[in-house]
């Protein structure tokens, strides 16, 4: 038996016994979760998932699945949520949702799919999942749990492994963990809405078939240790075959668009931060030995080379790469960062701007591009291209810290302390973020809409944080 599937077995055996043990109590129903509820259970469970998982740091590939959501979100019509989309750094073929409208990807599944209709058919069924609210009415029938104690109870539902072992020390009621599972009718209405949604936005509907196909084939009917995917979402076959026995009263031969972006260059950055970084270089290598041309590989081995920290060489294969595909924006975007990393100003500074004329929405670029002209004291320069980055790229932290130091740049001290307080702010540093917030407060008059907006962060970060289910 696979380590995986013993630690499961092993939680599996806590969860028997700990039902048994209270089984002769009889719980007290607590009515489905509100909207503002299932708002707030996602925030916690985003917040547990961040202290036990590696995310995916890389923008473009955050923005990619992004943008396939709220393609599939543009046919599922009005939303009481704002979705969100994360990939996880794990191998383990896996994808999953929580209530609030929180969804999460695995590398190791993203890896696995040939097309983007493939990945949009799992993500489609994710949002039918959120959108029928199905772990909302599930938790009518679970005791009258806190939004704390639900999160960790689907943190370890969905993630299994270390944090399932988590869950079953930490979790009293972890009993309920069988009551908020999906069953057949809520895996079946998911496929159901997301082969609506799929075909609406464009994309194959077929791809959700030969995803679910693919995921239980390359693990075996007799697997003794499945990905969680099939753990979380059982009945692989069935679902296949009502899938098939719906298409076939649908139109047969629907409208599909084009793909959202290059789902080829996603899989190459996500195999450069997944791996280990030497394991990463010997994949791109062979990748090399068998298609000396392949753009892919040696922007990959670059990617890799430069976590290892072998700047020279990084620059040699993204050269390599720049002529296979010379218009190519991210291709050009690395050399600059290289070069920046080797404090080769003006080279990077080169780079970037024809990356930036190229790829007129990468934040990352205007990021670089904003450090190049920081440290060769052009800052109002560096400024602009800050602010063109927090556009793009409004919840990303580092931006933050930019831009406080390009206002110090150009002596506008009250927006300085004011970002310095939203980096220190994303952070978790309460007490530092206050302490920026209040500096900038000096630099705003009374009337200032700027102060009263420092003053609003001071008040929100004071205040206390109150579960509404534990009132009930």
């Amino acid at each position: 038996m696979r380590p995986n599937s013993r630690l499961r077995s092993q939680n599996l055996i806590w969860i028997l016994a700990f039902i048994l043990t209270v089984s002769f109590c009889v719980p007290v129903p607590a009515p489905a979760m509100t909207i503002q509820e299932e708002r707030e259970l996602g925030d916690k469970f985003l917040q547990e998932v961040k202290k036990r998982w590696p995310f995916i740091q890389d923008t473009s590939i955050n923005a990619y699945v992004s943008d396939v959501g709220k393609r599939i979100l543009q046919a599922v019509g009005g939303q009481p949520f704002e979705y969100r989309f994360f990939v996880l750094n794990s191998q383990e073929v896996n994808a999953f949702a929580v209530p609030g409208g929180l969804v999460f990807l695995n590398s190791g599944l993203i890896l696995t799919i040939d097309n983007e209709d493939e990945l949009a058919g799992v993500m489609a069924h994710e949002i039918g999942h959120v959108a029928a609210r199905h772990i909302s009415k599930r938790s009518d029938k679970a005791m009258p749990l806190s939004l704390a104690t639900l999160g960790a109870l689907l943190l370890g539902i969905f993630l299994g492994g270390k944090a399932a072992s988590a869950v079953a020390t930490t979790a009293i009621a972890t009993s309920e963990t069988v009551l908020l599972k999906y069953s057949r009718e809520d895996e079946e209405e998911a496929d159901s809405l997301g082969l609506k949604f799929m075909e609406k936005a464009g994309y194959d509907r077929r791809a959700m078939i030969s995803m679910l196909k693919k995921i239980r084939r390359s693990y075996g009917p007799a697997s003794s240790d499945p990905p969680a995917y099939l753990m979380t979402h059982p009945a692989t076959e069935d679902r296949a075959n009502n899938l098939e026995i719906q298409m076939t009263h649908l139109a047969q031969d629907p409208k599909v668009s084009s793909p959202v972006g290059n789902i080829k260059r996603i899989q190459t950055k996500l195999r450069a931060e997944e791996k280990e970084a030497g394991a990463a270089v010997t994949y791109f290598e062979n990748w090399l030995k068998r298609q000396p041309n392949e753009v892919e590989a040696y922007f990959g081995l670059g990617l890799a080379q430069r976590r290892m920290g072998g700047l020279d060489r990084a620059l040699d294969n993204f050269n390599r790469a720049l002529v296979l595909s010379p218009e190519d924006g991210e291709i050009l975007r690395e050399l600059g960062t290289t070069h920046f990393l080797k404090a080769e100003f003006p080279a990077a500074q080169g780079y970037l701007e024809k990356a930036s004329r190229i790829s007129l929405h990468d934040g990352i670029t205007q990021l670089y591009l904003g450090r190049v002209y920081f440290e060769q004291k052009a800052y109002a320069l560096s400024l602009q291209a800050f602010l063109r980055a927090k556009e793009l790229l409004p919840h990303y932290p580092e931006i933050y810290y930019h831009l406080g130091m390009a206002y110090g740049g150009v002596n506008q001290l009250g927006p300085a302390y004011e970002n310095l307080g939203q980096y220190y702010k994303s952070l978790g540093d309460s007490r530092i973020a206050i302490r920026h917030f209040e500096k900038a407060m000096t630099y705003y008059d009374e009337k200032d809409p700027e102060r009263r907006a420092c003053q609003k962060e001071i008040n929100d970060l004071k205040a206390p944080k109150n579960d509404p289910r534990e009132k009930r």
